[in-house]
């Protein structure tokens, strides 16, 4: 029974990996699967090859035949003047931008989430007269109470 846990774990995790690689590298899954096949490359190496392909300009099968020549991706990417590490932690950083929306400022409020740029809960403070009854709150459709 445990194992078939790590197994579903390990099988999600490389699915998440996998889904993170192509969001980053804007390269489809099958075709990073069927990349992973033709290279022999593992994730790591696929994910490699497409963001140094991608920001030197040069095509996926350029930047896999010199590491497969025997280059180093560190090697590689100074070929290109880029810096590795730069090239991927700016990858992942879009990528965990994108994947949590494109707005800075997320609050949460009476358990309820309201996303704007610097506006949060008080831009949605509003005054209104409904069949006689004032609500300053301006919360009515946000759940809170029934009011009307």
């Amino acid at each position: 029974m445990a194992m078939s846990f790590l197994v579903f774990g390990a099988a999600l995790s490389r699915g998440a990996d996998l889904t993170r690689i192509s969001n980053e590298t804007g390269v489809p899954v099958a075709t990073l699967q069927a990349e992973r096949t033709s290279t022999g490359l593992g994730w790591g190496g696929l994910e490699k090859a497409h963001l140094l392909a991608n920001a030197s300009g040069q095509s996926f099968d350029t930047i896999t035949g010199k590491f497969q020549g025997g280059e180093g991706w560190g090697k590689i990417a100074h070929d290109y003047g880029l810096n590795l590490g730069k090239v991927v932690s700016g990858a992942r950083r879009s990528s965990h931008a994108t994947s949590h929306g494109t707005n800075a400022h997320v609050k949460t409020t009476h358990g309820k989430s309201a996303t704007a740029v610097n506006r949060g809960h008080a831009g949605s403070m509003r005054s209104f007269s409904s069949g006689g009854r004032s609500a300053s709150h301006g919360m009515g459709g946000m759940g809170h109470g029934r009011g009307r």
